[in-house]
């Protein structure tokens, strides 16, 4: 199922374009370590503008929120297993996920976007980690949320990322994938300048493709398209995705 919805903006995608305005056990391969040390420490920087900006980033918003809804309610039919908010940032959204009767692991890695997490939201569990290396056991997950944590990857290196996704969920668990989308399919990827490091926007039947490469079957999607006026301008494609 596809559903184009318009003017309806997305918080942690329209702070991507501040930043742009403002200047598996087996991986193969994996970011190298300097990269995500590198990454980790920009949003570091920014941690507290993020957090104080976008802490009631779904009032409001009920598409958004209905996302979220649905995604957790398929997880509870799931069989049992941890879920888990990739790139978790200050953990608004892990919380949010809690409060909706998920066990939530934040995970991130900026020690400072996990710091203000702990802070804030004491009833989820955080942990640092990269998305290319989750440090979790096969199955162990009912369900994956990556809202826009696959921005930094470099082409190369989504199919292993996601292949590693597929690795922490237990057979018939979700996942829930939210990034930008490119203009046209050819090539499927488009970098963007961004404050941080180089971001990607993707191609959404290029990111399925990988998604059923990984074992993952792609069920229902949304495509949210801005109005001229919003500060995003990218188009936002959410996947939903269930484990085979």
């Amino acid at each position: 199922m596809t559903v184009a919805i318009h003017g309806v903006a997305r918080a942690e995608l329209e702070w991507c374009q501040w930043c742009v305005r403002e200047s598996r056990r087996s991986i193969v391969p994996a970011m190298p370590e300097s990269d995500l040390l590198a990454v980790g420490a920009a949003y570091d920087a920014v941690a507290a503008l993020y957090a104080d900006q976008f802490r009631d980033s779904l009032d409001g918003r009920p598409v958004e929120r209905g996302l979220l809804t649905a995604f957790a309610e398929l997880v509870c039919r799931a069989p049992a297993g941890a879920v888990v908010d990739l790139g978790c940032g200050p953990g608004h959204i892990a919380a949010h996920l809690h409060g909706l009767g998920l066990p939530v692991l934040g995970v991130d890695q900026s020690a400072e976007m996990l710091a203000i997490g702990r802070a804030r939201y004491p009833e989820v569990r955080f942990a640092r980690s990269s998305i290319t290396r989750l440090g979790l056991a096969d199955g162990s997950c009912r369900g994956v949320l990556s809202r826009s944590s696959i921005i930094h990857l470099p082409p190369e290196q989504l199919p292993s990322a996601l292949a590693e996704f597929a690795r922490v969920l237990v057979p018939g668990g979700w996942l829930l994938l939210t990034f930008s989308v490119t203009d046209a399919p050819e090539p499927p990827y488009e970098p963007f300048d961004h404050r941080v490091a180089t971001a990607y926007r993707w191609w959404p039947d290029h990111v399925a493709s990988l998604l059923r490469t990984a074992g993952l079957t792609e069920t229902a999607r949304l495509i949210e398209n801005p109005e001229p006026d919003d500060r995003r301008q990218f188009r936002v494609a959410s996947v939903l995705a269930q484990k085979s």
